[in-house]
């Protein structure tokens, strides 16, 4: 059973020479780059058939010369084999068994250098021998092993590169070495072969990355607030997706909204309200943590999602806000100020609710408690504010 192609993959190597070769061309996210290293796993059957076509050659060589040393290369084609299909099966059911899409593609990129280190060894011991039957075969067997190789590394070019170079370097030796004096032209057909090989090569890694980057860039408009550049509803909703909850892990959720900012819209018009949301956002971000999360989620309504917190922090962190807006006079196109109030609530997770849903839920009964009680106050969660009706649909939530 073929395995599903991963979603991203990583490389286990701290060694800056070996990393070099995965560096994609242009600067990416490191979502981009775990999402190429994943690439390197594609079409595993491809190499399956690259195998096979090696020991066919291998077979006919020892049948025409019988010399020990293709004896040796069938071992190791063999054991190489052998080993790619076992790394392949165990990460394969690795995948499946866990719910990280994150592989390490290690093990696969060290067999594959095995292997293609080995075609080079086979290509240059029969290309500097003097059987024209195997030669044309090796020949046949290394423009073959080209377009899988480019076909399954243009991920990484340089990693591409390499593995082209290892299969036909040693094959252009060998036939500088053979016999047969005309082999040697091969000498000056291998440049323009391997330039144009990694022509293919870049181009579809460059309309890969052009594609990744289309899709990075579509994807942070639909998650970011397009006036204040912050997260939107929906990229919120999508980092609380994020959210495993756990019985030692604590989070919390502040929900906090403008008082008086009606009145700024309808004395100095949208814009100037724009301009105050701009400036509110930016101020919440430099309040808060390096690891908090903060969104708009509605016209005046902002969110923050603080990780790894106590309740002592967060009712800091949502009455310091409350007073950082109050006392900040926001300036407007005009070089006018103007000030706004701001109200805020704030849930606790575990204690004040067990699911990521229920939690924002009980922060906006929390900020709504703060707007009743005569605004510009920080409110936590208090159960006792339930109605019957509130309860029900609690536990709706939290036990769907």
């Amino acid at each position: 059973m073929v395995q599903p192609r991963p979603l991203s993959g990583k490389l286990n190597t701290q060694l800056p020479w070996a990393r070099a070769f995965f560096v994609p061309a242009r600067p990416t996210s490191s979502e981009i780059q775990s999402y190429l290293l994943g690439q390197l796993l594609n079409s595993p059957v491809a190499t399956l058939m690259g195998s096979f076509c090696s020991l066919v050659v291998l077979v006919a060589a020892l049948l025409r010369s019988g010399s020990p040393i293709f004896e040796l290369f069938l071992f190791i084609e063999i054991v190489v084999s052998s080993g790619r299909i076992v790394e392949w099966k165990t990460r394969g059911q690795r995948w499946r068994n866990t719910s990280d899409d994150t592989v390490d593609v290690s093990w696969s990129v060290m067999l594959t250098v095995a292997w293609c280190t080995l075609q080079g060894a086979i290509a240059f011991t029969i290309m500097s021998g003097s059987d024209p039957v195997l030669q044309v075969l090796s020949a046949t067997l290394v423009m073959a092993m080209i377009g899988p190789i480019c076909a399954r590394n243009y991920a990484a070019p340089r990693f591409a590169a390499l593995l082209l170079l290892l299969c036909d370097l040693p094959f252009v030796a060998g036939a500088v070495l053979a016999k047969e004096p005309l082999l040697s032209l091969i000498v000056l057909l291998t440049p323009p072969f391997l330039f144009g090989a990694y022509q293919i090569i870049r181009t579809y890694h460059d309309a890969m990355l052009e594609t990744l980057f289309a899709q990075e860039q579509n994807r942070h408009l639909a998650m970011h607030d397009s006036l204040t550049g912050i997260f939107n509803r929906q990229g919120m909703d999508d980092q609380l997706g994020r959210f495993r909850p756990q019985a030692d892990r604590t989070m919390a959720i502040v929900s906090l909204d403008l008082d008086g900012f009606k009145a700024v819209n309808d004395t100095y018009g949208h814009g100037a309200g724009d301009l105050v949301l701009m400036q509110v956002a930016n101020l919440i971000s430099s309040q808060v943590g390096a690891a908090d999360i903060v969104g708009r989620v509605g016209g005046d309504e902002f969110m923050i999602v603080v990780p790894d917190c106590d309740a002592t922090a967060v009712k800091a962190l949502g009455r310091g806000l409350v007073q950082a807006i109050s006392r900040e006079r926001f300036i407007l196109e005009s070089g006018t100020t103007v000030r706004v109030g701001a109200s805020a609530g704030y849930a606790c997770f575990p204690q004040d609710a067990s699911t990521t849903l229920e939690l924002r839920l009980r922060a906006d009964q929390a900020l709504y408690d703060a707007k009743d009680s005569g605004k510009s106050m920080c409110c936590r969660f208090n159960v006792d504010d339930l109605t019957v009706d509130e309860m029900q649909k609690s536990l709706r939530c939290a036990y769907p």
